[in-house]
């Protein structure tokens, strides 16, 4: 593969502020999560930068992680088959990893729950979250009903 040039780099890094600004980053939640995070790392896209400083940037994340910008390659290319609808090993295997056929009203119903990671935590809605979710009884025991189906899909019974 063909090392990418300053050009191609800010054609991917405006594709991906385009995907995260005007679509919400629907995009990002055909990756998982880690191949979310190395595309913010690598091309910083919630990040207001000048043509300069993206490239500093640049440099410096090479320099500090120099396997980000083959892992983040792999990820544009994930990502830019998902927005293109063309298959992907990474992005086919999240969507089918995130899917399930669950009984929903006496009907087979097929959901898929999938995530956007953000550049960094938001506190305050991570904390909001959890405490919906303690005081709660009906989801807590709905997440317990979950965690235990995960488990016993996991240890193939």
């Amino acid at each position: 593969m063909p090392r990418l040039t300053n050009s191609d780099f800010h054609t991917h890094r405006q594709f991906l502020i385009q995907e995260w600004e005007e679509r919400d980053g629907a995009a990002f939640a055909d990756l998982p999560m880690q191949y979310q995070r190395d595309l913010h790392d690598y091309y910083a896209p919630t990040v207001s930068f000048t043509a300069k400083e993206s490239l500093a940037h640049r440099a410096a994340m090479t320099s500090a992680f120099p396997p980000l910008p083959q892992k983040a390659g792999r990820a544009y290319q994930a990502i830019q088959a998902a927005v293109d609808g063309v298959p992907n090993p990474i992005v086919d295997s999240h969507r089918e990893a995130t899917t399930s056929i669950e009984m929903i009203g006496g009907k087979r119903r097929t959901l898929r729950v999938t995530g956007v990671a953000r550049p960094t935590v938001d506190h305050y809605r991570l904390a909001r979250a959890l405490v919906g979710l303690a005081k709660d009884p009906v989801s807590s025991a709905r997440l317990d009903k979950l965690v235990g189906k995960k488990r016993r899909r996991q240890s193939g019974l």
